[in-house]
C-alpha cells in the first residue's frame, strides 16, 4: 500500500555530507552487450550495475551449473569499468516437479540453496563487488515466514563469508520501511554478518520517498545500527496503473529531487530503477513495470535521463554544505542545496519552489555560472548577478572556483 504525502520537501537534519565518487548506479544495466549502452552509461555517470544471479538460470538441474550467460555479463561489465551488485535468489525448477516456482526456500531445501550460493560466490570472487541477499522479502518476493527468511539471511551470509572472507554483503533489501520486520530481523541476529542494509524507498513523489528514508534511519537507529545505508532501487514509472506513476514532463524534477534528498541524507549508494523501458518506443502498457526506464528500448533518451546525468556528473566527490547558500529574505518554501568541491573546483546549487507559484530571486556570484536544463541537458550562461524565476522544476546551477553563493529576494 502506498502512502500519499503532501509536496512539502522534508529537509535533512544532519550536517555536512561528502557524496561518494561512486554514488550512482543503475539497475539492469550493462546487459545488452551493445556499444550504444556503454556509451549511454558513460555519459550518464553510472558507476554501479545490479543484476540478479537467478538460481534457476545457474542450476536448472540438480548438480548442473551453467554460468555461461553470467560469465559474459561479468566480463562485459567489468571490462567497462563498472562495479557489480549481484543479487542471490530465488528458487529453481528441480525443487518443484510440477514446474511452478515459488519464492521460498524450505528448511529441507536450504542446503541446496546454500550450495548455489557457494558455487556462485566462488566463481565470481573478486569480480562481483557486492553480494545482495534476496530482494524485498517484506513485499512480494518471499512466501515463507519471517523467521524462515531471517534464518536464510544468516545462513547465506555465513556461507558467503566462508567462501570469500573479503566479500561485501548487503541484506534486508526492504521494500520501503517495514519497521517491525527490521527490528525482528535484527533481534534474530540476521543483520550481524551484513556490511550494510539496503532498502527501496518507493513513493508517489520525492517528498514521500524522503519521508520513508527518514523513517528508515529512525528505525535502524533504534536497533543501534550505524553502518552504511544503500538504496538499491528507486524510481518512478512514466506510464501504467501504479500510483507512483509520473508524467514525462515531471520525471526530470522527480529524479533531481529524489537523488538530492538521498545524497544529502548520507546514502552510500543510489541505484536508479532501471535503464530501459520494457516496451517498444512509443508503446504504452498498463503494466507500470514496463515504464521505469531512463531510456527507451531503442536507446533514445527519455527526459529524465538528462536529470540523472547532471546529478551523476556534478555531485560525486562534492560536499553538501547545509549552511549554504547564504539566504537573504528567502522564504522557507524556496528549497536550496549547495555542493562544493574544493579539489575539482566544481560547485553545484540546486533550487526549487515547494509552492506552485513562480518566485523571483537573485543569485549573487562574482563570476558567471551555468544554468543546466534538467530536461534536455542544455545549458545557459548566467551573469555574475543573475535574476532567477524559481518554480517547482529544480534549477541546476554550476560554477567553478571558491565563490560562496548568495541568494536574495528580488527587489
Amino acid at each position: 500500500m502506498f502512502v500519499f504525502s503532501c509536496s512539502s520537501t522534508p529537509l535533512p537534519s544532519g550536517g555536512q555530507v561528502t557524496i561518494p565518487d561512486d554514488f550512482f548506479g543503475i539497475v539492469h544495466a550493462a546487459r545488452t552487450g551493445k556499444p550504444e549502452e556503454i556509451t549511454l552509461l558513460e555519459q550518464m555517470g553510472c558507476k554501479w550495475v545490479l543484476n540478479t544471479f537467478f538460481w534457476h538460470n545457474i542450476e536448472p538441474e540438480k548438480d548442473f551449473f551453467d554460468f555461461f550467460d553470467y560469465d559474459l555479463y561479468v566480463d562485459y561489465a567489468k571490462g567497462q569499468g563498472k562495479k557489480i551488485i549481484g543479487v542471490l535468489g530465488y528458487t529453481t525448477g528441480y525443487l518443484y516437479p510440477n514446474g511452478k516456482l515459488k519464492d521460498y526456500i524450505s528448511p529441507e531445501n536450504m542446503p541446496f540453496f546454500l550450495r548455489y550460493v557457494e558455487e556462485t560466490v566462488r566463481r565470481y570472487k573478486g569480480r562481483v563487488d557486492v553480494w545482495s541477499i534476496w530482494n524485498e522479502p517484506n513485499f512480494n518476493f518471499w512466501k515463507g515466514s519471517e523467521n524462515e527468511f531471517f534464518e536464510l539471511t544468516k545462513l547465506t551470509a555465513k556461507r558467503i563469508r566462508e567462501t570469500d572472507p573479503d566479500a561485501y554483503i548487503i541484506g534486508g533489501v526492504f521494500w520501503r520501511c517495514p519497521a517491525e520486520f527490521i527490528k525482528k530481523m535484527h533481534n534474530a541476529g540476521a543483520t550481524k554478518e551484513l556490511d550494510a542494509l539496503a532498502f527501496h524507498p518507493y513513493a508517489v513523489n520525492p517528498s514521500g520517498s524522503m519521508k520513508i528514508y527518514d523513517n528508515f534511519i529512525k528505525t535502524v537507529s533504534e536497533i543501534n545500527y550505524t553502518g552504511p545505508v544503500w538504496i538499491t532501487e528507486m524510481g518512478y514509472p512514466t506510464w501504467g496503473w501504479y500510483p507512483t506513476k509520473v508524467s514525462q514532463n515531471k520525471f526530470p524534477a522527480y529524479i533531481v529531487k529524489t537523488i538530492t534528498g538521498a545524497a544529502v541524507r548520507g546514502a552510500r549508494v543510489l541505484l536508479w530503477y532501471e535503464i530501459f523501458d520494457r516496451v517498444k518506443t512509443g508503446e504504452k502498457s498498463l503494466n507500470s513495470e514496463k515504464h521505469f526506464g531512463l531510456v527507451h528500448k531503442d536507446f533514445s533518451r527519455k527526459e529524465g535521463s538528462w536529470a540523472y546525468e547532471l546529478c551523476a556528473r556534478f555531485l560525486p566527490g562534492s560536499r553538501y554544505i547545509p549552511e549554504l547558500p547564504n539566504r537573504e529574505n528567502i522564504p522557507s518554501h524556496i528549497v536550496s542545496f549547495c555542493f562544493m568541491d574544493s579539489v575539482s573546483g566544481n560547485n553545484t546549487l540546486i533550487l526549487w519552489n515547494d509552492k506552485k507559484n513562480i518566485q523571483k530571486i537573485e543569485l549573487y556570484l562574482s563570476a558567471s555560472a551555468l544554468l543546466h536544463d534538467i530536461s534536455t541537458g542544455e545549458n545557459t550562461l548566467l551573469p555574475a548577478n543573475a535574476p532567477l524565476d524559481i518554480g517547482d522544476k529544480p534549477l541546476f546551477i554550476t560554477w567553478q572556483g571558491k565563490d560562496i553563493p548568495r541568494i536574495a529576494k528580488k527587489r
